[in-house]
């Protein structure tokens, strides 16, 4: 009797440890498949607009003639400001940080704007990315031509 018992806690216990199992990698799945919305908003231009807070003209290729403003725009609310900010610009061919800015967050934090330094880069694919504290939040791949 005392097997038959053994047998039917064994066969519970499992029962009880495959469904945990699917569970979790239910979870997971749905997880991986529903990414979290960035509240942070990037954004470049070569005009910006009259109190110098955004672009007007939000484009992904440039003339290397003229300045490319680059803008990180942090949400009202929901995000802890201590973090390091970090916007660079990667070239693509070389792989290599052509441009950046970092930043110690704090209170006052509500945006970051780093103007490019474009005027002698090659043309190109180049990439913009903002991270906090090493986490890529965002990204802009852009063009730059004569």
């Amino acid at each position: 009797m005392n097997t038959k018992r053994n047998q039917t806690i064994a066969i519970i216990g499992g029962s009880v440890a495959v469904v945990a199992i699917l569970a979790l990698v239910i979870f997971l799945v749905y997880e991986r498949s529903t990414p979290q919305e960035n509240p942070f908003n990037l954004q470049m231009g070569q005009t910006l607009n009259a109190d110098e807070t955004g672009v007007t003209d939000n484009a992904t290729s440039f003339s290397r003639t003229k300045p490319i403003y680059a803008i990180a725009d942090y949400p009202e609310e929901g995000v802890t400001l201590d973090h390091t900010a970090i916007l660079s610009v990667i070239s693509e061919s070389s792989g290599e940080v052509i441009q950046k800015l970092q930043v110690e967050e704090d209170a006052s934090t509500k945006q970051l704007r780093m103007d490019l330094e474009n005027a002698d880069w090659e043309p190109g694919i180049y990439e913009l990315t903002f991270a906090r504290s090493g986490t890529v939040v965002g990204t802009i791949n852009f063009s730059l031509h004569e």
